[in-house]
This record gives C-alpha cells, sequence and structure tokens, in this order.
C-alpha cells in the first residue's frame, strides 16, 4: 500500500502540482531526461515521439503508464509536450491546459470498471532551472485540478448508479528540486489559497442523492524523499532496507465539509468544520510514523423528520502512530496516543440518553498514550501480511514490552486514571491460552465512581441487579480513599498469579 501511494503522489505533483535555483545550465533535453528519470523511478513507464527542432525539443503523443496492481492500469494521455530554452536561462515545459487520464480495473471475474478523468489548470506556467545532477521545477497556476469525466461498468454507463466528482486548487505555487546521485532526493513544497472538492452520487434503484462539498482555506504542503536506485515495483522492503525514506506535511487554516442527501425518508444533512489542523507522516527503515492534529471542530447532523440537530464539538484532537516495517534480528519500538479534549454535546444528542439530565454534562476528554517493543519475524510491508486483514499479528512477530503510559478519562462527573508496565513471555502461551504470558504491574484511580453509580441507578438504564453486580465489583478490586475516591494495584507475577492490592484474583 505504501509503494502505491508514494507513485501516485509523485506523478500528480509534477503534472498537476510543480513549482528557484540560479539560471538553466541543462539544455531542454536535459530537462526532458531529468523529468522522464523522475517519472520512472516511481515506478511510472513514459512513452511518446521525440522531435527536436534546434535546441528546442516537442514529444507529441505522450503516454504515461502507471501499473497500480495486477488489475488496475492509469493512463495519462498527453497531446503534446515542448520544452524551450530561453534568454532568461530557464527551460520552460509547455503543457496542455487539459490532459485525460484514464483508469482500467479488471478484477478476477472479468468485470471491468473505467473511468475517464480530465486534468485542468489555468494560466500555468512551468519553467525549470539547475543543472543535470540537481533540477528545480518551477509551477505557478491560476487554478488547478480534475474533473471526473465518464464512469463505466463492462463499457457501458451503469443503469443504477451515477457519479460526478471535481477539485479544484485555486492559486497553485509549487517547487520540486530532484538530486541525482547514488540515490535521487526529491523535495516539493505546495502552497496554495484554497482547495475546493465537490460531487456526488446517484442510486437510481434506491433512489437516494447525495452530494459534497469539501473547502480547505490555505492549504500547504512539503515533502522530502531519498530513493536508491532500486524499483520501488520491484522490492518495496529493499528499497527501504538500502535507505528510502520520505517525509510529508500537509496544513491548512481551517476546512469545511458540507453534505447533503434526498432519501426516501426526506433530505439529511451533514457539516463538519475544523479550524488549524495539520498531518504529517514519515517511511523509512526506521518504521512508519503518522501524526494529525486538528482544532475547534464541530460535527452537526440534520434528520428528517426530528426537531433540531445533532451536534457535538471539540476543541482540540490530536493523534499519532509509530510502528516498524522491516522484519529485524533486534527489538523494535511501536506506539500510539490519542488526545481528544473540550468535547460538549448537543441537548438532541443528549437527551438520547440522559433525557432528565440527571448526569453532569460538562465538557468530556481523554488522553491516552502507550508504547512498546517487538521483534517482527516478518516485514509488515509484505504482500502477505497487509493482503490479509485476518492474519493474527503473532504469527509474524513478538511482543516483548507493553507500556500503558497514560490514560485519563473525564466525562459525566467520572475521571479515570491509568497506567502499566508489562513483559511478556513469548515461550509461554498456555498460561494465557494463546496471548505471550505477561508480568508486570498496573495502577488505577477511580473518582467519583459512587456518584455515578447512584445516577446509573435514578436514570434506570439497568437492571438493579447490574448496578448492585458493579458495585460489587468495584468494592473487590478497589480501595476506599479520600471522598469517593478509589485505587487499585494489579501485579501478574512471574507464574501468571493476578492480584489487585494484594488479593489473589488469579
Amino acid at each position: 500500500m505504501y509503494q502505491k501511494f508514494f507513485r501516485l503522489t509523485y506523478l500528480s505533483c509534477i503534472l498537476v502540482f510543480f513549482p528557484l535555483l540560479a539560471h538553466a545550465e541543462l539544455s531542454p533535453r536535459e530537462a526532458w531526461d531529468n523529468l522522464k528519470k523522475l517519472l520512472e523511478t516511481g515506478g511510472y513507464q513514459v512513452l511518446g515521439q521525440e522531435v527536436s527542432v534546434g535546441s528546442n525539443l516537442s514529444i507529441k503523443n505522450v503516454q504515461i503508464f502507471f501499473d497500480v496492481d495486477k488489475q488496475t492500469d492509469i493512463i495519462f494521455n498527453i497531446e503534446a509536450i515542448k520544452l524551450s530554452g530561453n534568454t532568461d536561462g530557464f527551460v520552460y515545459i509547455s503543457l496542455p491546459e487539459e490532459i485525460y487520464v484514464k483508469y482500467l480495473n479488471e478484477d478476477e471475474f472479468g468485470y471491468k470498471t473505467e473511468a475517464s478523468v480530465l486534468v485542468r489548470a489555468r494560466q500555468l506556467e512551468f519553467k525549470v532551472s539547475g543543472k543535470p545532477s540537481k533540477v528545480l521545477y518551477e509551477f505557478t497556476a491560476l487554478s488547478a485540478g480534475f474533473a471526473l469525466v465518464e464512469l463505466l461498468d463492462n463499457g457501458v454507463a451503469s443503469s443504477d448508479f451515477s457519479a460526478n466528482m471535481e477539485l479544484v486548487l485555486a492559486d497553485v505555487k509549487s517547487a520540486i528540486t530532484s538530486t541525482g546521485g547514488s540515490k535521487i532526493e526529491v523535495k516539493s513544497l505546495l502552497s496554495t489559497s484554497g482547495a475546493s472538492i465537490k460531487g456526488g452520487v446517484n442510486l437510481l434503484n434506491v433512489p437516494v442523492e447525495l452530494s459534497f462539498q469539501y473547502v480547505m482555506d490555505q492549504l500547504k504542503s512539503n515533502s522530502v524523499s531519498n530513493e536508491p536506485k532500486i524499483s520501488l515495483n520491484e522490492d518495496f522492503e529493499l528499497a527501504l532496507e538500502k535507505g528510502f525514506f520520505s517525509t510529508s506535511n500537509f496544513t491548512f487554516d481551517k476546512s469545511k465539509l458540507s453534505l447533503s442527501a434526498a432519501t426516501p425518508g426526506g433530505p439529511v444533512s451533514l457539516t463538519l468544520t475544523t479550524g488549524p489542523s495539520s498531518l504529517t507522516s514519515a517511511i523509512s527503515q526506521a518504521g512508519f510514523v503518522i501524526q494529525s492534529e486538528n482544532e475547534n471542530t464541530v460535527f452537526n447532523l440534520n434528520l428528517p423528520n426530528v426537531e433540531g440537530d445533532f451536534e457535538l464539538d471539540f476543541s482540540e484532537f490530536s493523534s499519532s502512530l509509530n510502528i516498524p516495517l522491516l522484519a529485524k534480528s533486534g527489538e523494535q519500538k511501536f506506539g500510539m496516543s490519542v488526545n481528544l479534549s473540550g468535547l460538549n454535546f448537543s441537548d438532541n444528542v443528549w437527551n438520547i440518553f440522559d433525557v432528565n439530565n440527571l448526569m453532569p454534562n460538562d465538557a468530556a476528554s481523554i488522553e491516552f498514550a502507550m508504547e512498546g517493543l517487538t521483534i517482527l519475524d516478518e516485514g509488515l510491508s509484505s504482500e502477505a501480511i497487509m493482503e490479509n486483514p485476518n492474519l493474527d499479528p503473532l504469527d509474524f512477530g513478538q511482543i516483548l514490552n507493553f507500556q500503558l503510559k497514560e490514560f485519563l478519562l473525564s466525562a459525566l462527573g467520572i475521571k479515570i486514571e491509568a497506567s502499566g508496565n508489562f513483559q511478556f513471555d513469548n515461550e509461554d502461551f498456555k498460561t494465557f491460552e494463546g496471548i505471550p504470558r505477561p508480568m508486570g504491574k498496573a495502577s488505577l484511580k477511580i473518582e467519583g465512581s459512587n456518584e455515578f453509580i447512584s445516577r446509573l441507578e435514578d436514570m434506570q438504564l439497568f437492571p438493579s441487579e447490574t448496578i448492585m453486580g458493579a458495585r460489587m465489583m468495584l468494592a473487590l478490586i478497589m480501595r476506599a480513599t479520600g471522598n469517593d475516591v478509589l485505587l487499585s494495584e494489579f501485579v501478574i507475577d512471574e507464574k501468571g498469579k493476578i492480584y489487585a492490592n494484594g488479593q489473589r484474583l488469579r
């Protein structure tokens, strides 16, 4: 999956989002050879009829092929690409304002899906400078994007489904630097004043008609990749081992998603707005890392025959994930974190489960952070693992250590905190029936549980036996301290025995 993403990113950057070195030291021929090499390094095949006129170069009937997998191909058809030198020292690349792209897929049963996409750029300027060993591509356009032109099933338009989609970027400025050598390094920058993607789907047999629009302000991105001279299509794991890495960052100031649907039961509408947001990712032989942050998010849902909206909002949400990818002899780190703060619900949402307002409707928050050590016997990027969603993680690796660094939940008048650290014996899968035997300690603190359970009892959501069972369970594993505060320390010893506050549970 990783190689597909990066190959597609290459071509979208190069053909749609291109962006200062000193004046050019390369010819139109060298500029074309470098561009072609950059595409081919990303797994593309480039064909075209080259015609030289003096020092200028024209490539006619250009086709750029990309095999996504054995069943899927993407083909860019470009009438002509012209490269010409200029007295200002730059090589200018002329592209048509409109380029057609074909998406072709045939599944194992012979069913064919075909999509035609039109890529467009208005007031486009694309120029190249530098020298063969270090080339800078600069791209500016008043607007750039694509539109879905046609969608076919087995060569004909579907009788029960139709769709449309269009993406537009405004005031596009982009720069891509390609440095050659034993490894190819590519740096890219992109900025736009805004981006908009809109479209719709019509299910004729239901019938349901869906339309959407997503708008982002001040969209910016940057990325750096370093590729050894190894085909990603040939062996992605080997490329990682030889030093491939890629990092990218994506930000915008605010965004809004609007979705509406005409259904047999009536109209449905949904909006999602966010404030400043970012997404950062990195992949290398050290593993895969992704981090996201966004602020001031509001989700609103309006349903037919229901008065008022269902709405929730939160002030901040962030998450991160890091996992190893390659099989190595030594231990490797993994981790994950989530932070959600200032979560609020509208009255319509709250009244679904608390119509009498017995629970305190304060802003909720959750914090979670964990990390650990593992040994991978098989790389996570291998096809055998990526294409098998039901594969047991313990079939391709070992977990050595798990540490719950932080867990905090504050909601409905109750506060729960937990932490813990456990080692695992991967030679013992019998004590805990199929998982390596853990040993270590954990702590748990609960504030406000007595009041919370009393409110649950007043709400009559659960039978009295369930409420009583919850109280008994807490009394068994927790000890009271302070005003409605419960504490517990859990221990799993080297023999697999479990203790809570010194009392054996297992």
